[in-house]
């Protein structure tokens, strides 16, 4: 395959544009750059951007320079938020998805970004990476094949910053391993097939979880080989000197591009005030003078100058500045308070706040599942639990658009955990099956399954005699999760079944559920347009599958792990398996099917509803924004939409 080819032949279905050359035209810079050259502060423009930039192609127009966007963060911890939208730039990324044109993937394209050019081998085992020459970090220092070669070998390898590899970076006989071939060309094999590599890596990579910022093109050698042993010697005694408990802890606040003021970056915007700086109420970025990209006119983006984040641990707050028209931008994905209930709010405060909506779609299968374990570890519950008709008499006395009228105020489809409409993988027939409330149907089915019996207060009773009594942990991070939960206990309790809710902090639920010692669970999924990183709703494939946490881990080879007694999901693994080393995208989406098919068959877990749309306000000046989005945990939202194109008008 040659360095300029598309891959959409023999990979994953991903259409590379090859936009190697830069618009014969003078380049322009930002008015408050050409002060900084004229002083001498910075080189000329064509001394800070690459051989070939990046060209970005605005969504509706040519912007004007200038302005500051603001948006907000939920707390100091919600780095993923600037990571989503301000500071996303990987080797690969997302293409703007959008509903007239999506595709007949799962997943939006990727296209090239940091990388030039790739070339990948026809089974996907070598991918070889071309960086741009001349390109640089934020501090003028050039990036290069020695800086990922930096990651490989004293990060990614090191057992000390990462115990683990991260999931993109191994396939099913190894990790990858990389290989410089010259100062900007780096190659990366894998023992076995690894056919969604390129789209692992066009998934954000600032978060929380640093196994996510576990990623090739986040550390610049030059600056933080000072923090590592390998490169000096006294790192752990400056580190312990400067209040670290020791140099791993150390490195790895060095690299967080949002704590640490000093670490170069390839982003838009560079942080000037970082999170819990100053009065810890606002993070703060520039424009960064070394940006690779301009738009079709050679403009050097972003257009924008400034960008302010509020970190708000009160909703409330937040929901009152954004009313206020504070925000340039805001949806349920930024800031968090764009929910059904608030929808009114907003709609009466539009015009003076001056922002008008957009459409968010939420790449989610749905917004509240419930599931049973079926492998619990009382013999009991797990007999009970893992009978598929009992699951189905359950789903048949759910009340579901009780439920969407009441929580939901009449926004969302009474739908089972399944892929979205707008993916290739949609089945109606699993979407609906189930759903219909018939409380007649449920008592007969129960009666069926032998519990008849009742006690004084109309519960039936379980094979050992004792009132089948059903334990629900909810994570109190969303009230309808709750509110639903009740009107659940009353559907089942008229069916003879007692639900227990039992309410804790996020941690708490996920260390219960990862224990394997809950009856039940609620949490929202994704995977509705994204199945092949989420699909452990479909398929135990991680702990996260709540109604079979010991085949996740198994499968994931993670402790407590324990082989599936289910045959179905021993075949979906085995599928999966072959999904994730399928260099073909069409195969991929072949075998993934008959894995839906099996859950459907399967019916792992109960389904409430998928959301239909959400929806973002945006200041009326803020132009080049979508009138619709995708937003999910994978996908980058809105970095994908390309926040260096958006400008602000006069008008």
């Amino acid at each position: 395959m040659t360095r300029q080819s598309t891959i959409r032949q023999t990979l994953c279905g991903l259409s590379l544009a090859t936009l190697f050359a830069v618009p014969a035209i003078a380049q322009e810079q930002a008015p408050m750059l050409e002060a900084r050259v004229q002083s001498g502060e910075l080189p000329p423009l064509a001394e800070r951007l690459p051989d070939n930039p990046k060209v970005v192609e605005p969504f509706e127009a040519l912007g004007q320079y200038g302005g500051e966007f603001t948006i907000a963060m939920r707390g100091p911890s919600d780095t993923g938020t600037m990571g989503r939208s301000i500071g996303y730039e990987n080797l690969m990324r997302y293409v703007n998805w959008q509903p007239d044109n999506p595709g007949d993937d799962i997943l939006p394209d990727v296209e090239l970004n940091v990388a030039e050019s790739v070339d990948v081998n026809e089974d996907g085992t070598e991918y070889v990476f071309h960086l741009r020459e001349g390109m640089k970090w934020s501090d003028g220092e050039a990036l290069d094949a020695d800086d990922i070669m930096f990651w490989y070998e004293h990060v990614f390898t090191n057992e000390e910053l990462f115990p683990s590899y991260p999931v993109w970076a191994v396939s099913e006989e190894g990790p990858l391993t990389a290989e410089k071939i010259d100062q900007y060309t780096v190659k990366f094999s894998y023992p076995a097939s690894n056919g969604l590599l390129l789209t692992w890596l066009a998934t954000p990579t600032s978060s929380p979880s640093w196994e996510q910022r576990n990623r090739p093109i986040v550390y610049p050698a030059h600056y933080l080989e000072q923090f590592h042993p390998d490169f000096n010697p006294d790192a752990e005694a400056e580190a312990l000197a400067a209040g670290a408990q020791g140099w791993v802890d150390y490195f790895h606040a060095k690299a967080d591009p949002w704590r640490n003021t000093e670490l170069p970056t390839l982003h838009a915007w560079v942080v000037t005030q970082a999170v819990g700086e100053g009065s810890g109420e606002q993070v703060i970025a520039e424009r960064n003078p070394y940006y690779f990209k301009v738009d079709t006119e050679g403009r050097q983006l972003p257009y924008i100058d400034r960008i302010v984040v509020d970190v708000i641990t009160d909703p409330e707050v937040t929901l009152l500045r954004a009313a206020n028209g504070t925000y340039d931008m805001l949806d349920s994905y930024i800031g968090f308070v764009a929910t059904p209930e608030n929808r009114g709010t907003f709609y009466d405060n539009r015009e003076s706040g001056g922002y008008e909506f957009y459409t968010v779609l939420p790449n989610r299968a749905s917004l509240n599942i419930l599931s049973l374990n079926i492998t619990h570890p009382d013999p009991v519950k797990r007999e009970i639990f893992s009978n598929k008709d009992f699951r189905i008499a359950l789903s048949h006395a759910i009340n579901r658009e009780e439920i969407i009228e009441l929580v939901y105020l009449g926004q969302g489809r009474p739908y089972q955990v399944v892929e979205r409409p707008e993916s290739p993988l949609f089945d109606e027939e699993m979407a609906t099956q189930y759903t219909e409330y018939d409380p007649e149907l449920a008592n007969q089915m129960l009666d069926e399954l032998g519990y008849t019996e009742r006690n004084g207060d109309g519960i039936r009773l379980g094979p050992d005699g004792e009132p089948i009594q059903i334990t629900v942990d909810i994570a109190v991070v969303r009230q309808p999760w709750l509110d639903s939960a009740e009107l659940i206990r009353g559907y089942w309790r008229d069916v003879g079944i007692d639900l227990v809710i039992n309410t804790m902090e996020r941690t708490a639920l996920w260390e219960r559920v990862q224990a394997n010692q809950h009856d039940a669970a609620i949490w929202s999924a994704s995977g509705g347009a994204d199945t092949f990183f989420t699909p452990k709703y479909y398929l135990p494939s991680r702990w996260e599958a709540f109604y079979a946490v010991p085949w996740g881990q198994y499968f994931d080879g993670a402790p407590g792990g324990e082989k599936p007694t289910d045959e179905n999901a021993l075949r979906q693994q085995e599928l999966f398996r072959a999904v994730l080393a399928e260099p073909d995208q069409q195969k991929r989406i072949e075998m993934f099917h008959e894995i839906m098919d099996i859950a459907k068959e399967s019916f792992w877990t109960l389904g409430i509803m998928q959301p239909t749309a959400d929806y973002g306000i945006r200041n009326i000046r803020l132009r080049n924004v979508p009138d619709v989005l995708m937003a999910s945990t994978m996908y980058a939202h809105p970095g994908a939409s390309n926040p260096e194109q958006y400008y602000f008008t006069d008008e």
